[in-house]
């Protein structure tokens, strides 16, 4: 059914038809005399304004899905049709027949509206609902909140009469492209505030689109107050950064690189452009430093707690410095991080002079460490054979007329003179491990071709025990002196089967790899060792834990000084009548 009204020349109601004023569900008499303009979605009035002020007579216009609206704000959908008709006397008429469309897409609005308005009255920051006239709907508490205007002044007012003059017309022209073009629009204004304080708002208008067109819009307001100010703060550091003679490097909430100095950007070889939005474990740290640096500080600097870290940094050739970095965050009013300023310095030769110094108290401590195990085996190993010597001396002396005492002292005192030899030998050997050249004589081994070497060396040992040795059979080419790496194997299996259990002797050697190291074990089934009460003298020589197996309690400080020659450690794993293992770390060469 089609409905018809009847303007004046300037486009005021002039007569409805009933079915009319039912349907757009207002009364005549609140119609007459206004403009029909009123009552139009903005998006039709240009085209319509043309026509009736051309005014040509025979002129017609045709609108379709034009919206209408009614009482409360109700919708009305209708295709339009206007005529200027002839003049009679000296007034002209405008015909409109309107027919009106489905209200079911009134009832998609609505549906469409109700889910917008559940999603932004979540939405975090400040929310305006506005009609495609430019009036206020409603708005969220966090626009009373950020500015300290009510609904009803924002209704009275209208947003854009409190945006600044100097940024009105550009918000105009964005609540335009929303209603006439559908578009969405983003940008940074100021705003009055009920104290008539200026405030920075990033203004987004959304249009709510059916069918192509607006029916109506959303203005999300973030407050960016705190965050002009951050890069007003920014821009005074980047000032101050660029005369300092430390790295300085600004992050975000997120961690993430904002500003950097000279300084800075020499360290870490990147150029500026790669290393803004970076994180600082991109750039001048290995993945493995990333938690330290991040992960494990988040917490605290999260909480405002500044953090102090020294890590091997890398550049982008990959060369190596030494980093000592100052993690400062800085909180927003709201207890939050905003950022974080991190000073970076090159601490390479402070940690060179310590390592050195470092190396120096090793070697000393080494040395005074030899000293008290040479004071050891002279007190100790020394002194009996000696003393046999000398007393032996003595009888020869006393007895020099007694055949059979002369030729029984003898016998004892070249026992005694073997064993002084024997302990002068140990001391030759250990001295030549301590004072090995550290340009040590290198060369590739290939690990399973040693190991048969041994177990043919120990072949003996091996048949009257029965001992079952397992070998990791995957190759392993070691660049190593052959001669400490065969000692230390030797050593150890010869122990294993040596300091066997009741059980069959089994040992098991394999190997794995770190990123700088290989790390050899070697694990056996035997009696195992009591370490809480033997750690302080396992690797010391002429220390024995098992009288009942002869030896000389050598074996272990060999090969722990071999291990150590070659830039190793030796640690052990072991419990009584549970078995031992032995790892061994070796450096890549």
């Amino acid at each position: 059914m089609n409905f018809h009204l009847l303007l004046d020349a300037e486009g005021r109601f002039v007569q409805v038809s009933k079915g009319f004023e039912n349907w757009l569900t207002l009364p005549f008499s609140n119609l007459e005399g206004r403009f029909i303009t009123e009552f139009i979605r903005s998006a039709h009035l240009r085209n319509l304004n043309n026509l009736i002020s051309q005014n040509i007579p025979g002129d017609s216009l045709e609108l379709n899905k034009a919206v209408f609206k009614g009482t409360g704000e109700i919708l009305k959908w209708a295709d339009l049709t206007f005529s200027i008709l002839q003049p009679n006397s000296t007034t002209t008429n405008i015909m409109v027949s309107v027919r009106p469309i489905d209200d079911s897409g009134a009832a998609a609005i609505d549906k469409l509206k109700q889910a917008n308005s559940n999603f932004f009255n979540a939405h975090p920051h400040g929310i305006i609902n506005i009609d495609i006239d430019g009036s206020v709907l409603h708005s969220n508490a966090q626009i009373t909140h950020d500015t300290g205007f009510s609904m009803e002044v924002l209704q009275q007012h209208g947003l854009l009469n409190l945006v600044t003059a100097k940024n009105r017309i550009e918000a105009i022209r964005g609540f335009i492209a929303a209603t006439r073009q559908a578009k969405s629009s983003s940008l940074d204004v100021q705003v009055y505030t009920e104290r008539q304080e200026l405030l920075f708002v990033n203004l987004t208008i959304v249009p709510v689109v059916f069918e192509g067109q607006t029916v109506e819009l959303y203005a999300i307001v973030k407050n960016i107050g705190e965050h002009i100010a951050l890069q007003q703060t920014l821009k005074k550091l980047s000032i101050v950064a660029n005369k300092a003679t430390n790295g300085v490097a600004v992050l975000d909430s997120d961690f993430r690189i904002e500003l950097i100095n000279d300084v800075f950007l020499k360290m870490c070889g990147h150029p500026r452009d790669y290393i803004i939005g970076k994180r600082l474990s991109d750039l001048i740290t290995r993945e493995e430093v990333d938690y330290i640096v991040l992960e494990e500080g988040r917490a605290n600097l999260l909480n405002g707690v500044a953090i102090e870290r020294e890590l091997e940094c890398f550049r982008s050739d990959g060369s190596s410095f030494w980093n000592f970095i100052k993690l400062t965050p800085i909180m927003s009013s709201e207890g939050k991080m905003e950022m974080c300023i991190t000073v970076h310095t090159d601490i390479t030769d402070k940690k060179k002079a310590e390592l050195e110094l470092r190396m120096l108290a090793d070697d000393l401590y080494r040395q005074n460490k030899e000293l008290h195990q040479f004071a050891y085996i002279v007190s100790h190993n020394m002194r009996s054979p000696v003393a046999n010597i000398v007393g032996l001396a003595n009888l020869l002396e006393l007895f020099k007329d007694d055949p059979e005492t002369q030729s029984q002292t003898l016998k004892e005192l070249t026992k005694s003179v073997n064993n002084l030899d024997t302990v002068i030998k140990d001391l030759s050997y250990i001295l030549t491990i301590n004072n090995a050249n550290k340009e040590l004589l290198k060369e590739p081994v290939i690990l399973q071709d040693l190991l048969q070497q041994v177990m043919v060396d120990l072949q003996p040992q091996i048949l009257v025990t029965d001992a079952d040795i397992s070998i990791q059979t995957k190759p392993l080419v070691l660049r190593t002196n052959r001669a400490y790496i065969y000692s230390i194997f030797y050593n150890l299996i010869s122990n294993a089967i040596k300091y066997k259990s009741h059980l069959r002797p089994f040992i098991k050697i394999d190997f794995y790899q770190t990123e700088s190291h290989t790390v050899l074990y070697v694990a056996d089934n035997g009696k195992g060792i009591d370490i809480e009460k033997h750690a302080h003298d396992l690797f010391k020589p002429y220390k024995r834990f098992d009288f009942k197996v002869e030896g000389k309690g050598l074996g272990l400080f060999l090969v722990k000084s071999h291990v150590e020659a070659l830039g190793g450690s030796l640690t052990v794993k072991s419990e009584l009548n549970k078995g031992s293992t032995f790892y061994i770390k070796i450096p890549f060469a």
